[in-house]
């Protein structure tokens, strides 16, 4: 399977299937991605920002606060796909949040543009927040 942006087999010798960054990971018939931690202020900002390949995806996307809860605020996460926000909420503080209460369950049409964004709301701080993002390949 050729890498999302291009050149190479899926999980070529000096890949890292397992980092952090913006992109997609594909092992066998697993895709995944995780953002890392990234400082997030007043603007929305990118977690991740990838195009999908040839294939049907079911994914999971959970955001988090990756910062100390005594330190959290309130964050917009949204989901765009193909430039439409098909979900957008705001979390009131990691006091009353637990990633568990956010999975968001997204079927993906082959090369379907995913945005996956944090801004914070509260005031122009900078926080860091990530994004995971699993999902397995399907038959059409």
């Amino acid at each position: 399977m050729p890498l999302v942006g291009g050149g190479g087999a899926g999980n070529t010798a000096g890949s890292n299937p397992s980092g952090t960054g913006s992109s997609l990971n594909y092992i066998g018939n697993w895709v995944s991605g995780y953002s890392g931690r990234v400082s997030i202020n007043d603007s929305e900002t990118a977690l991740m920002d990838f195009t999908t390949g040839s294939e049907l995806i079911v994914a999971n996307v959970q955001f988090f606060y990756a910062v100390d809860a005594s330190s959290a605020q309130n964050f917009a996460y949204t989901i765009k796909i193909n430039g439409e926000i098909i979900s957008k909420y705001i979390v009131n503080g990691s006091s009353t949040y637990t990633s568990a209460n956010n999975p968001i369950l997204l079927v993906l049409s082959p090369f379907s543009h995913v945005e996956l964004l944090a801004q914070n709301v509260e005031d122009s701080s900078s926080l860091e927040q990530a994004v995971t993002f699993t999902g397995e390949i399907q038959d059409a």
